[in-house]
């Protein structure tokens, strides 16, 4: 069987590498597509290092339009020569529509795992989530509701953030040492994409403040993706003179701060 997987986020490589093994363990399965490097590591070969390219808002995608629809070509001629069984996408959906459309086209089904948030933003494509998709593989139980409530093939697989903290325990010494303490724990989630940090960030200082202010015995402890993204948020924080803030900035250790969070 052959997969093809569409992927253009760094959460999305993260969230698609535990599928890909699982998958091969089941049998002679070959991988391919557009992804990242926990991808490659989990046994795909990319035909291009797509989340390299992760992007948000029309003013950053408007210069890589044309290296966008250059890898639209490439996937429609792959798909002409090789005839994957099945494409498989993972949110990023204004690349991903026109993926599934030259799927489509020469007649591979197309399965969007972790669906992008219609249910938030934009509920009326939902008609072109049933013209070009033929199941949706959601990761959260309302959502699934909603997809069903709208007539979209649609399975509740529950969220891969639970199979990656099973596959890779808690570090149970940095949770004890960092579980100390009397005020509440607030978890801050910045996000995998460098330009959604950015965006993000300065709106995340202004409600760590007001919520010290409100609680001042509360800490925050800020998950960050990369460290290039970490040493931005510290240099926006002082830029603002908000340094003295109870923040704790880390790198690769989201599931033990979502673990030690009380919000």
């Amino acid at each position: 069987m052959h997969i093809f997987f569409s992927v253009g986020e760094p959460s999305g490589d993260q969230h698609a590498a535990p599928l890909i093994r699982a998958l091969r363990r089941r049998g002679d399965v070959r991988v391919s597509g557009f992804g990242g490097p926990e991808m490659e590591r989990a046994g795909c070969s990319l035909l291009y290092p797509l989340t390299g390219l992760a992007v948000m808002g029309i003013f950053q995608v408007i210069p890589l339009i044309r290296q966008f629809f250059r890898l639209v070509r490439q996937a429609d001629e792959y798909f002409a020569r090789h005839k994957p069984d099945v494409v498989v996408l993972i949110d990023f959906p204004g690349f991903n529509w026109h993926v599934a459309r030259a799927a489509k086209k020469h007649g591979i089904p197309v399965v969007y795992y972790l669906p992008p948030q219609m249910w938030a933003w934009a509920g009326w494509r939902i008609h072109k989530m049933r013209r070009l998709v033929d199941l949706v593989l959601s990761g959260l139980p309302f959502e699934t509701d909603w997809y069903a409530r709208k007539g979209m093939p649609v399975l509740y697989v529950g969220h891969p953030f639970f199979d990656e903290v099973a596959e890779h325990p808690l570090d149970e010494s940095f949770c004890r040492e960092w579980k100390a303490g009397s005020g509440p724990t607030i978890a801050v989630l910045p996000g995998s994409r460098t330009q959604e940090v950015k965006g993000c960030w300065p709106i995340f200082q202004r409600a760590i403040k007001q919520l010290s202010q409100r609680f001042p015995h509360a800490r925050f402890l800020v998950a960050n993706y990369r460290e290039s993204q970490r040493d931005f948020c510290r240099r926006e924080l002082a830029a603002a003179r908000l340094d003295a803030l109870p923040i704790t900035f880390f790198v690769g250790r989201t599931p033990e701060v979502v673990s030690l969070a009380d919000c």
